[in-house]
């Protein structure tokens, strides 16, 4: 319940990815070496397999550490980019010095029998998809760029290859095509925690939606590019600049669609952040904190926090002023506690700590740092009396080997405030034991 599910399956389906790369890698170096030198069929370049090999070998480790890449990877990275960048250089520029695509280079292909050639087009998708991976540990917006990039070139490859086979019988280097669309998925993988592609992997509904449209905007203008050019019969010399007017369509309805899942991906965090969280306190609700459990790692103890007399100070000094301690306590626990560490709102006036660590001494200082927290803050002016806010604790150790355990714990960090209640309030206790700070009453603390 408490393991990391949802990242567990992304890991998994990248390295599946990478592995089929690496075995489409092999097999079209294979058909290089041993059919396509014999028949002349299109095969996977060296070059081309060497620039996939990379785009491999990145998402195994990226995967596991997208924040922080090693060095090494990074210089890999580079030297690709580099390297497809020269290539891109030699085709676009006339008399830029030729180094990928030299007469050394050509007398290799010659002396060891390789057939065909590291293509414009294959090099502008290695380019982009690298330096996607590239940015996106420091910059994920300038990585979905980069991979956008990437995205309309293979849709550009998937209609050329489409338009090829239906209307040309034209012969594909189909490892080079497999390994550009296992790369995009694979590194769409890496990505997809982004705004802009974030629905797309989504399994609720709207999710579901976005993937059907974006089948629709790569399909559509294929279809009628296929039908156009079969009753209009166009010039061959023309073909090139049709298919990339209708991929380019294909392009444009796609990059409305990422702005769209963009706007779909706030509006549904605005929505979470509205069922997620308590619209007083701003602390997780319950339905908020069960998400969190399902989709993180496991945690170590229980901590519950209770406003001491919360009732009589409604009663007292009304509801309103019974919300702002609330408020007020919520605020400190955020402040006490980093982002990753829930703070959820429990009951009318208990909060929840899960930790990450386990040992009852921690999980003691913690305790006692919070009530240090409110002992240290300035008392509440509650109609014209100073009121000293207190609060009790109750806290227990979560078993991780038991998957059910966390639900013992909360059960034994309720035992343990309940204990902390009824033996004088403001104080914290362990579900292994208990101690008291001091005592108070309602009227001890309105000075």
């Amino acid at each position: 319940m408490l393991s990391n599910c949802a990242q567990q399956d992304r890991l998994d389906g990248v390295r599946i990815i990478a592995l089929v790369m690496g075995l489409i890698i092999v097999a079209g170096t294979a058909h290089n070496f041993l059919v396509s030198a014999e028949t002349s069929a299109p095969a996977l370049h060296p070059f081309s397999a060497l620039g996939y090999l990379s785009i491999a070998i990145s998402l195994l480790v990226q995967s596991g550490r997208p924040l922080a890449p090693p060095y090494w990877l990074r210089v890999q990275q580079i030297v690709v980019l580099c390297f497809m960048a020269e290539r891109l250089i030699e085709a676009f520029i006339p008399g830029w010095p030729r180094l990928v695509t030299s007469e050394v280079v050509e007398s290799l292909n010659d002396r060891y029998h390789f057939n065909g050639r590291l293509s414009v087009e294959t090099a502008m998708g290695l380019f982009s998809l690298h330096l996607a991976m590239f940015l996106a540990p420091s910059s994920l917006g300038a990585g979905v760029l980069a991979y956008f990039g990437a995205l309309c070139l293979g849709i550009f490859v998937i209609y050329q290859f489409g338009f090829g086979i239906l209307l040309f019988h034209g012969q594909f280097s189909m490892a080079s095509l497999g390994s550009l669309l296992f790369a995009l998925a694979g590194v769409s993988l890496l990505l997809r925690k982004n705004g802009y592609l974030r629905p797309f992997f989504s399994h609720r509904s709207h999710g579901i939606a976005m993937r059907a449209l974006l089948f629709v905007s790569v399909a559509a203008p294929f279809i009628g590019g296929v039908v156009f050019i079969e009753i209009q019969h166009p010039d061959p010399r023309g073909i090139f600049a049709l298919q990339l007017l209708f991929s380019s369509f294909s392009a444009l309805f796609v990059g409305l669609l990422l702005l769209l899942g963009r706007q779909i991906n706030t509006d549904a965090r605005r929505i979470e952040r509205v069922t997620k969280h308590d619209p007083l306190t701003g602390a997780l609700s319950r339905q908020g904190l069960r998400d969190i459990l399902s989709d993180t790692d496991p945690f170590g103890g229980a901590i519950l926090v209770d406003v001491d007399h919360l009732k009589a100070i409604n009663e007292r000094f009304g509801y309103a002023q019974g919300d702002r301690v609330l408020i007020w306590l919520a605020e400190i626990l955020n402040r006490l506690f980093p982002a990753e560490v829930p703070v959820t709102r429990w009951g009318d006036g208990e909060f929840l700590i899960l930790t990450a660590e386990a040992d009852d001494k921690t999980l003691e200082r913690h305790a006692t740092l919070i009530q240090r927290a409110v002992a240290a803050m300035d008392p509440l002016a509650l109609e014209g009396a100073q009121f000293h806010v207190t609060v009790s604790i109750g806290y227990s150790a979560i078993d991780p080997s038991q998957e059910a355990d966390i639900h013992a714990a909360l059960g034994r960090a309720e035992g343990a405030l309940y204990t902390a209640k009824r033996t004088g309030r403001n104080q914290s206790c362990s579900a292994q034991g208990e101690y008291c700070i001091r005592r108070a009453t309602i009227e001890e603390l309105v000075a």
